[in-house]
Protein backbone atom coordinates (compact mmCIF):
# COMPACT_ATOMS: atom_id res chain seq x y z
CA UNK A 1 0.00 0.00 0.00
CA UNK A 2 2.95 2.53 0.64
CA UNK A 3 4.14 1.85 -3.13
CA UNK A 4 0.59 3.30 -4.14
CA UNK A 5 0.92 6.02 -1.56
CA UNK A 6 4.52 7.08 -3.21
CA UNK A 7 2.99 6.80 -6.52
CA UNK A 8 -0.31 8.48 -6.39
CA UNK A 9 -0.98 10.80 -2.97
CA UNK A 10 0.45 14.37 -1.94
CA UNK A 11 2.16 13.57 1.47
CA UNK A 12 1.65 14.02 4.16
CA UNK A 13 -2.11 12.62 4.75
CA UNK A 14 -4.38 14.88 5.34
CA UNK A 15 -5.39 13.90 8.74
CA UNK A 16 -5.03 11.06 11.32
CA UNK A 17 -7.61 8.01 10.43
CA UNK A 18 -11.20 9.17 10.88
CA UNK A 19 -13.39 6.28 11.50
CA UNK A 20 -16.64 6.22 8.63
CA UNK A 21 -19.67 4.67 10.86
CA UNK A 22 -21.24 4.07 7.12
CA UNK A 23 -18.35 1.57 6.48
CA UNK A 24 -16.93 0.40 9.72
CA UNK A 25 -13.52 1.20 7.96
CA UNK A 26 -10.48 3.47 9.12
CA UNK A 27 -9.75 6.07 6.53
CA UNK A 28 -6.90 7.96 5.45
CA UNK A 29 -7.49 10.79 3.25
CA UNK A 30 -4.79 12.15 0.79
CA UNK A 31 -4.39 15.02 -2.04
CA UNK A 32 -4.13 13.00 -5.57
CA UNK A 33 -0.55 13.76 -7.30
CA UNK A 34 -0.94 15.28 -10.47
CA UNK A 35 0.48 13.42 -13.49
CA UNK A 36 0.68 13.52 -17.30
CA UNK A 37 -2.33 11.14 -17.41
CA UNK A 38 -4.44 12.54 -15.37
CA UNK A 39 -8.21 13.20 -16.71
CA UNK A 40 -9.67 15.81 -14.55
CA UNK A 41 -8.85 19.70 -14.38
CA UNK A 42 -8.67 19.87 -10.65
CA UNK A 43 -7.07 17.08 -8.05
CA UNK A 44 -9.07 14.88 -6.35
CA UNK A 45 -9.21 13.31 -3.16
CA UNK A 46 -8.36 9.99 -2.48
CA UNK A 47 -9.42 7.82 0.38
CA UNK A 48 -7.93 4.60 1.45
CA UNK A 49 -10.13 2.27 3.48
CA UNK A 50 -8.34 -0.01 6.47
CA UNK A 51 -10.49 -2.56 8.39
CA UNK A 52 -8.43 -2.07 12.02
CA UNK A 53 -7.29 1.08 13.68
CA UNK A 54 -4.14 0.08 13.55
CA UNK A 55 -3.38 -0.77 10.12
CA UNK A 56 -4.70 2.66 9.32
CA UNK A 57 -2.45 4.30 11.84
CA UNK A 58 0.72 2.39 11.13
CA UNK A 59 0.03 3.21 7.26
CA UNK A 60 -0.35 6.92 8.54
CA UNK A 61 3.19 6.85 10.70
CA UNK A 62 4.44 5.24 7.61
CA UNK A 63 3.13 7.99 5.43
CA UNK A 64 4.08 10.69 7.50
CA UNK A 65 7.40 9.41 8.01
CA UNK A 66 8.12 9.27 3.81
CA UNK A 67 6.93 13.25 3.58
CA UNK A 68 9.77 13.84 6.39
CA UNK A 69 12.66 11.83 4.83
CA UNK A 70 11.16 13.65 1.42
CA UNK A 71 11.47 16.90 3.00
CA UNK A 72 15.07 16.40 4.54
CA UNK A 73 16.23 14.97 0.69
CA UNK A 74 14.84 18.42 -0.68
CA UNK A 75 16.38 20.28 1.84
CA UNK A 76 19.97 18.66 1.31
CA UNK A 77 19.09 19.37 -2.47
CA UNK A 78 18.97 22.96 -2.09
CA UNK A 79 22.10 23.18 0.46
CA UNK A 80 23.90 21.41 -2.26
CA UNK A 81 23.22 23.48 -4.90
CA UNK A 82 23.72 26.49 -2.50
CA UNK A 83 27.12 25.76 -2.11
CA UNK A 84 28.22 24.54 -5.54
Amino acid sequence: MIDYIKENCLLPPLAEPLYDEDSGTYDLYFDEKECSWFPYPDQQLISLPFDTREEATELYKQSVALHHEEVREQQQRKLANKDS
